[in-house]
């Protein structure tokens, strides 16, 4: 596949993001939701996927990247790239060489090829990084601690709605079937994906097409969910990327990823290990997301992960909420952070990705700390968990005190 340019991204040619609200996106690093031509945004329960490809939003960033410009709305691939890391935009890239994409770019979608489908909210944790856009949970949490006259006007009330978009929703599954025979890429993540039983007739109905052995599929799941029967189906495919989101290790995984046991997810990780050795389409993989919970103690993490033999391990970076992001901590902290990494037992293989990890934070526009601090009190006040009982190194690095 050749490509006009080294910063060029094949995405708003052959995919769309649909966002746990049933909104859309060119992918999921985008900052912008799509908008038709009236500048209302594209809603699943009712747009058809050539009205969303063929929109003036998705032509124009066409036409920035055949112009050779870099999207504002594609900012976080962009520092993800500074810090020299690889970023969504060139993962795809790697993972579509061998899909047979046109060498022809023009202002013109390709055929669908790549789904990334977040069928709404629904979840069974609340994980500190997460929010209600993408967690039921946290949206229920959130509405709880509002006052009575107040619940039904929040924001997290509107989501815990709109997060169920793809129940009963049949524009939208006709229009997925509509495009099945072009797909060769489906990425389901959530919400919990494994909860979200509709994702699983639509791979049945892809099966019973006797097109399952074209199509790879990828998950991000939280780790806490077995699919019972999952196999069954699995088996049709020509791959299928189990990756499981272990941002820590015991106490602190369940502080960070609230309703999570980690022994239970622990036995799911051996489940799954199982299953990838007797099954040779299956791939398991680790999507660890740094964040300021957890960069004081990834050096701990890698030499877990080492253990585990996954076949393969993404070091995601989290940019929102830009308050829980490394690049936005204290210059003090950021100091005491990378001194911690310099010293610390990393494993080899992971040398390099931690200088990245750590170039990428300093780079980042440091603050103050004090919105860190503040939705650290208010998360450890609504679970009744205190960061200093969980996590005292980063807790004196932050120079966190829980309000009582």
């Amino acid at each position: 596949m050749k490509i006009p340019h080294d910063k060029f991204c094949v995405l708003p040619w052959i995919s769309i993001e649909a966002s746990p609200i049933g909104t859309v996106r060119p992918c999921c690093l985008a900052d912008d939701e799509l908008v038709d031509n009236t500048g209302e945004k594209f809603q699943l329960n009712s747009a058809a996927f050539a009205d969303i490809q063929n929109s003036n939003s998705m032509r124009n960033l066409r036409q920035q990247f055949l112009a050779g410009q870099k999207p504002q709305t594609c900012r976080k691939c962009w520092m993800e790239e500074r810090a020299g890391r690889k970023s969504k935009r060139m993962h795809t890239l790697d993972r579509l060489k061998h899909m047979g994409v046109s060498d022809e770019w023009t202002l013109d979608a390709k055929p669908m090829m790549f789904l990334d489908l977040k069928l709404g909210n629904i979840c069974n944790l609340k994980c500190r990084i997460c929010g209600s856009w993408s967690s039921s949970q946290f949206a229920a949490e959130e509405v709880a601690d509002a006052p009575p006259e107040e619940k039904k006007q929040t924001f997290a009330y509107q989501m815990l709605r709109a997060g169920a978009w793809p129940q009963e929703n049949p524009q939208f599954w006709s229009e997925i079937d509509r495009v099945l025979t072009d797909i060769r890429y489906i990425e389901f993540t959530g919400g919990e994906p494994f909860m979200i039983r509709e994702h699983f007739d639509m791979l049945q109905g892809i099966v019973s097409r006797g097109i399952a052995h074209q199509v790879e599929i990828h998950y991000n799941t939280n780790g806490t969910q077995w699919p019972e029967g999952a196999a069954e189906i699995w088996r049709h495919f020509k791959t299928v990327e189990i990756a499981l989101s272990i941002d820590d290790l015991g106490p602190r995984f369940e502080y960070q990823r609230s309703n999570a046991v980690w022994s239970e997810v622990e036995g799911n990780v051996e489940r799954f290990r199982a299953l990838r050795d007797t099954h040779p389409n299956i791939q398991l993989q680790c999507c660890s997301t740094v964040n300021i919970f957890n960069v004081r103690y990834i050096d701990q993490l890698a030499r877990w992960i080492v253990e585990q033999k996954f076949d393969f391990v993404y070091w995601n970076i989290m940019h929102d909420a830009w308050y829980f992001s490394i690049a936005t901590l204290p210059d003090t902290a950021k100091q005491q952070i990378e001194q911690h990494l310099r010293a610390a037992d990393v494993p080899a293989v992971y040398a390099e990705e931690f200088d990245k990890i750590i170039d990428f934070m300093n780079r980042g526009a440091s603050t103050d700390g004090f919105m860190t601090r503040m939705k650290i009190q208010d998360l450890d006040r609504k679970r009744g968990q205190n960061l200093v009982e969980v996590e005292p190194e980063l807790a004196a690095i932050l120079e966190y005190v829980k309000k009582t």
